[in-house]
């Protein structure tokens, strides 16, 4: 009788983990859980970039001190740059921006300091617009898109937008499936764009094997 009674709860508890494995088989390729701009570190192989950290799972260093955050991202963004290395270097800057996402889910928020901060460096980018000229201003226009698109991932405004701006980004370098990824990403969450498909379907059509896109793809969306 005792075995009888193990064996139907064994049948119960495996139910939900049955089903759990029959939806993630069943489901379309989409972005990994949580909001993609920040909980999902971007691979860039040996590029330089801002501090990080294999031991933390935001991929960032809780040492860094963070007052050297406007100066040490505006140097890493340079025009040979590549778009792949922009984005990981944003997504942590967002991070160091927020103190590690200390008020990430919580009702009190991010503090005064932290967005101080945080649009300090976005005012910072928003300016080089204004300096640069030619491919070098777009590399901007794409920093400055990225970089709201991933503070609003971040809980500090979810009035920010940077899907517009990476939209003329496109049109301004004329096709570039990194930026589609971009896109991809950005269109992703918290609900679907009706372009995500679109974005996605042109990254992964754009991705050389082997190149740090089609590592990223891979690692962020699944079904790649």
């Amino acid at each position: 009788m005792r075995s009888r009674i193990v064996s139907a709860r064994q049948r119960r508890s495996a139910r939900p983990l049955l089903a759990f494995g029959i939806a993630v088989l069943l489901a379309p390729a989409t972005a990994l859980a949580g909001t993609p701009l920040i909980c999902h570190p971007y691979a860039i192989g040996a590029a330089k970039s801002l501090p990080g950290s294999d031991g933390d799972w935001k991929g960032v260093n809780p040492a860094y001190d963070r007052k050297n955050l406007v100066p040490d991202t505006l140097a890493l963004l340079t025009p040979e740059t590549p778009i792949i290395v922009r984005m990981e270097t944003l997504r942590r800057a967002a991070i160091y921006a927020t103190a590690g996402l200390r008020g990430w889910g919580t009702q009190a928020g991010v503090n005064a300091d932290d967005r101080a901060t945080a649009m300090g460096l976005l005012e910072k980018l928003r300016d080089r617009i204004k300096d640069a000229r030619g491919p070098a201003q777009t590399l901007a226009l794409f920093d400055v898109g990225f970089f709201t698109e991933t503070l609003r991932h971040t809980g500090i405004d979810q009035s920010l937008d940077g899907y517009a701006l990476l939209v003329k980004v496109l049109k301004l370098r004329g096709p570039d499936p990194e930026v589609e990824f971009a896109l991809a990403l950005a269109s992703s969450w918290p609900n679907q764009r009706k372009e995500h498909v679109d974005h996605l379907a042109r990254a992964r059509a754009g991705a050389q094997k082997g190149s740090l896109l089609a590592t990223n793809l891979a690692s962020h969306f699944s079904g790649s």
